[in-house]
């Protein structure tokens, strides 16, 4: 499933940026005008990689979900036989290990490998620090290495939990030799479904900033305003289903606005 959002995905941004091609190259005889030649293979590599960071990040926060927070989603994206989970306590600070073994397939599609470490401490004021690291972690073959910094607000001003994330990742792609990184700061509402027993209906708005660069040296960034942020369910769509991202990218800007919630494949 999740794969199939990430081709998807890719389509879009790739269409998105040939037509910005053909406006700059070919909009009237204008000699000032220069034509910009956009990598459709680099730019299919970077929105691939923004759907490996979206859903990784998502298995993060499920598996300190799983643990800290059971009531909120009690059938989650994990399965009966995988992961393990590793809690130490060491005063008020905790390790969460989050080992998927060498293979463990999610109820949501994806299959990883690998473990996701996870140290924190108690609440503050109702925020909680988290930071994580991934360790020979692969999500569906792909390796993610890296990791960042949640800070994790059980309740926000709308009574849902939100999390901010600082996060500094990289993507080396399965069968290819080329690898992608991401900084960024990213925050994540958890809309609908919340403490409804099941992951299915969990619908989160997404927003923040990030930069992906890639080792052929090609550079992306997105930014998306929390008056239009990303909207993303689990189980109903495969696909983002509105909100918009300005990216800009090889002397090229544009918007990609993902519509009005239809669940399409159309930005």
């Amino acid at each position: 499933i999740m794969t199939h959002s990430f081709a998807q995905l890719s389509k879009k941004v790739c269409f998105a940026f040939s037509v910005a091609v053909i406006m700059v190259s070919c909009s009237g005889n204008d000699d000032s005008v220069p034509e910009v030649n956009v990598s459709v293979s680099d730019s299919a590599l970077a929105a691939k990689s923004d759907g490996i960071f979206e859903a990784t990040q998502h298995i993060v926060e499920s598996g300190y979900n799983y643990i800290e927070e059971p009531g909120r989603m009690p059938n989650s994206i994990f399965g009966a036989s995988c992961p393990d989970f590793e809690v130490n306590v060491e005063g008020t600070q905790v390790t969460l290990i989050v080992d998927f073994g060498p293979s463990c397939q999610l109820l949501s599609g994806p299959e990883v490998s690998g473990r996701i470490v996870l140290e924190y401490g108690p609440r503050v004021g109702g925020l909680r620090t988290i930071d994580y690291v991934y360790q020979d972690f692969y999500f569906n073959g792909n390796q993610v290495t890296g990791g960042g910094q949640i800070i994790r607000d059980s309740e926000n001003n709308n009574g849902n939990p939100q999390s901010s994330l600082n996060e500094n990742i990289t993507v080396a792609f399965s069968g290819s030799s080329v690898t992608a990184n991401r900084v960024g700061t990213r925050y994540v509402e958890w809309v609908t479904g919340v403490g409804s027993g099941t992951w299915i209906d969990n619908v989160y708005h997404i927003w923040g900033d990030w930069e992906t660069t890639l080792s052929t040296g090609f550079v992306r960034t997105g930014v998306v305003n929390p008056t239009s942020p990303l909207v993303r369910g689990l189980a109903l769509c495969d696909y983002i289903v509105s909100g918009v991202m300005q990216i800009n990218q090889e002397n090229l800007s544009g918007t990609l606005d993902y519509g009005d919630g239809t669940c399409d494949a159309t930005a």
